[in-house]
């Protein structure tokens, strides 16, 4: 699996200091530290997901490299992503388009930066149906 950043989607994401953070490539599927969705619903989202480079996220278990270095996914996740992707910057709606070959996986990958964030805040939310 890999993933390219195009020059465009670089220069958007140049306000993170990308050097310091972990990338972490999410669909989420109500599973892990990071999610609000809850298991009892089937909505999914993409999502770049940056944290401090020594934080621990044990469910980002599988590496995909890119051209801006490696990101890491929940493996069990693995079949919603493409062997090939590419993360686009569309400047008239300020969207960052993720993409395949085959599909757009979504219109507009989120970017949340929790670098800055207690991790251990996100860790046992409670879902309510």
């Amino acid at each position: 699996m890999n993933i390219t950043f195009t020059k465009e989607a670089i220069n958007r994401l140049t306000r993170y200091d990308l050097s310091s953070k972990t990338m972490l490539l999410d669909f989420d599927d109500g599973v892990g530290p990071f999610s609000a969705v809850g298991s009892c619903s089937l909505d999914g989202g993409y999502r770049l997901i940056l944290v401090n480079k020594d934080a621990e996220v044990p469910d980002y278990n599988e590496r995909i490299q890119s051209n801006l270095g490696d990101l890491y996914i929940k493996r069990h996740t693995a079949v919603q992503f493409d062997d090939e992707m590419e993360v686009r910057f569309n400047p008239q709606y300020f969207t960052m388009p993720l993409v395949s070959p085959q599909r757009v996986l979504t219109d507009n990958l989120e970017v949340l930066d929790l670098s800055n964030d207690e991790l251990n805040s996100h860790y046992n939310r409670a879902h309510d149906c």
